[in-house]
C-alpha cells in the first residue's frame, strides 16, 4: 500500500497558514486556551469527502473539514499541538472513496472462490483438499481415487488449517488480499491501494505562558510602538558588525528627522525564572548589531544574576505586569509638524521649536553630573519618553573661525559618554575638519554642518 499523510495530501490545494495573522487560527488557539476545546479528535464519516470530521472544532470556527486539517497541520508544525495518530483509512484509487471492503482470493488464479479448513492428504495418490470434501457417509473417502482412508498417518495426513481454491484446487496458506469499492465496486490490489493517516491533537501545555503572552500583550505593545510611529518588524534578520545574522523578536524603528531610533525588543519566555545565559544571548546580539537602546519582556521573571546583569547593561526589563502598566498609559498625544525628511538646520532656535514639536522636553545649557562625578554642560538636552524607552539626545554647538577641530568633538563625545547618553547631535560651525569628520563618523555623531548660524527663528 501507498502511504498518504493526512494534512499533507489534502491540503495540497490550500494556501499556506500564517499562525499570528490567520484569525481562525488564532481563535482556535485561544478556545484551547480558555479550555473551550480539549483534544481534537477526529469522528469517522464516510459520509463526507475526507471520510472522516473534527466536527467540534469544526463548528467553533465555521470551517470545513479539508480547512481545519490545514489549520492543524500549520499548528503541529508550530508546535502549538501536538499530533498523535488516531487511525488509519483505505482509499479507491478509481473514485477515492474510502467505503472498501476486503475480499480474498486464490493466489494462483485470482479467484474468489476459496474456502479456509483443515486440508487432508491421501498419502497415497498424493490428493490434498479440504476435509468436508473426504467426507461420504460419515467415513473419509479420497475424492480422487476413491480409496477409503482409515487410518491417520498410515492412509492420510492432516496438513493444518489451510486455504483451498475450488476453481483451481491450489491450496495454500495465505490467501491474496484485494479491496472492493463499495461505490463504484471496483477491486483493487492491496499494494495498489493508497494508505491515509488521520490524527487527533493535543495542546501542547508548555508552550502555554508563550501563546498567552502572544495573543495579548504581545499584538498590544507592537500597536503601543505604532501609534507612537515607531515602524515594527516581528522575527527581524539584522546582520551585525561580526558578519553574523541575528533575530530580533521585535525590532522597532523611529526616523524623527534629527536622530533615527532603534530598540530591539527580545521576548523570553519560560516555565520558570530567566537566567544569565538568555539575558547574555539577547545583549550581545544587540550589541552585534550596534543597538543601544534594548527592552526585554520576561515571562515570569529573571533570575537574581540575570537581573543584576541587565541593569548593568542598561537593558530595560519588562515583566508581562510591568508591560501591561506601560501599555495602560494610553494613546499618545497627538503630535503635530513631524517631519518625515531629513531635519535641515538654520538656527539653535528653529531646532529647538523641531523638537519641541517632536514630543521632547528640552533644556538648553543643562548641567548633568557624569559617572565620573564630572559636572557636564550640554548646550541642548532633549528628552522624550515613549512609555517603553526614555530618549536623550545631547546636542552640542560649536563655533570657531576655522574648521572644528578632532580635539573639540572628542570633548563633546566624551561627555555624552561619562553622562551616558547614546544619542548624540554636534552642530559645527564652519565645519569639521577631515580627521573631526572621520571621528564623529565612527562614534555616530549626527554632525550639522552649517557656514552661518542664523541668530533668530
Amino acid at each position: 500500500m501507498t502511504r498518504e499523510t493526512k494534512g499533507k495530501a489534502e491540503t495540497q490545494d490550500q494556501p499556506g497558514i500564517k499562525i499570528w495573522t490567520d484569525e481562525k487560527v488564532m481563535k482556535l488557539v485561544a478556545e484551547m486556551l480558555a479550555g473551550n476545546i480539549a483534544d481534537i479528535r477526529p469522528q469517522i464519516d464516510f459520509t463526507t469527502e475526507l471520510g472522516f470530521s473534527y466536527a467540534a472544532a469544526e463548528k467553533v470556527l465555521g470551517l470545513k473539514s479539508d480547512q481545519l486539517v490545514a489549520v492543524l497541520e500549520a499548528l503541529d508544525r508550530a508546535d502549538i499541538l501536538k499530533k498523535r495518530f488516531f487511525d488509519r483509512l483505505l482509499r479507491c484509487p478509481q473514485c477515492r472513496s474510502l467505503n472498501l471492503r476486503p475480499t480474498t482470493h486464490c493466489p494462483k488464479c485470482g479467484s474468489g472462490n476459496i474456502a479456509r479448513g483443515r486440508i487432508l492428504e491421501h498419502i497415497v495418490c498424493k490428493y490434498a483438499g479440504l476435509e468436508e470434501d473426504f467426507v461420504t457417509k460419515g467415513r473419509y473417502t479420497c475424492p480422487k481415487c476413491q480409496q477409503e482412508l482409515k487410518t491417520v498417518g498410515v492412509d492420510y495426513q492432516s496438513l493444518g488449517m489451510l486455504y483451498k481454491c475450488r476453481d483451481c484446487d491450489e491450496t495454500f496458506r495465505l490467501p491474496q488480499i484485494k479491496w472492493q469499492c463499495l461505490k463504484c465496486f471496483s477491486v483493487t490490489a492491496e499494494d495498489k491501494i493508497t494508505e491515509i493517516d488521520i490524527y487527533y491533537y493535543r495542546f501542547n501545555e508548555e508552550k502555554r505562558s508563550w501563546l498567552e503572552f502572544e495573543l495579548k500583550p504581545k499584538l498590544k505593545l507592537i500597536d503601543f510602538l505604532k501609534q507612537r510611529g515607531y515602524k515594527v518588524t516581528e522575527n527581524a534578520a539584522v546582520k551585525g558588525r561580526s558578519g553574523a545574522e541575528h533575530k530580533i523578536d521585535i525590532l522597532a524603528t523611529r526616523d524623527d528627522g534629527i536622530i533615527t531610533y532603534a530598540i530591539a525588543i527580545g521576548i523570553k519566555v519560560a516555565g520558570d525564572r530567566i537566567e544569565l545565559g538568555e539575558i547574555f544571548d539577547f545583549d550581545d546580539k544587540a550589541y552585534d548589531i550596534g543597538i543601544h537602546d534594548k527592552v526585554l519582556v520576561v515571562v515570569p521573571e529573571l533570575g537574581r544574576e540575570a537581573e543584576k546583569f541587565a541593569s548593568q547593561q542598561r537593558i530595560k526589563v519588562l515583566e508581562v505586569r510591568d508591560l501591561e502598566t506601560v501599555l495602560a498609559g494610553g494613546a499618545p498625544v497627538a503630535i503635530e509638524g513631524i517631519k518625515r525628511e531629513p531635519f535641515e538646520f538654520k538656527s539653535k532656535s528653529r531646532m529647538i521649536d523641531y523638537l519641541v514639536n517632536c514630543g521632547y522636553e528640552i533644556k538648553e545649557n543643562a548641567k548633568v553630573k557624569g559617572k565620573s562625578g564630572a559636572d557636564h554642560s550640554i548646550d541642548i538636552l532633549a528628552t522624550k519618553d515613549d512609555g517603553i524607552v526614555t530618549h536623550h539626545i545631547a546636542i552640542g554647538i560649536l563655533q570657531s573661525e576655522q574648521p572644528v577641530d578632532l580635539s573639540s568633538v572628542f570633548d563633546f563625545d566624551d561627555k555624552a559618554y561619562d553622562i551616558g547618553i547614546m544619542d548624540k547631535v554636534l552642530v559645527a560651525l564652519p565645519g569639521l575638519t577631515n580627521e573631526a569628520r572621520q571621528f564623529a563618523r565612527r562614534q555616530k555623531i549626527k554632525v550639522f554642518e552649517v557656514a552661518t548660524l542664523e541668530t533668530s527663528g
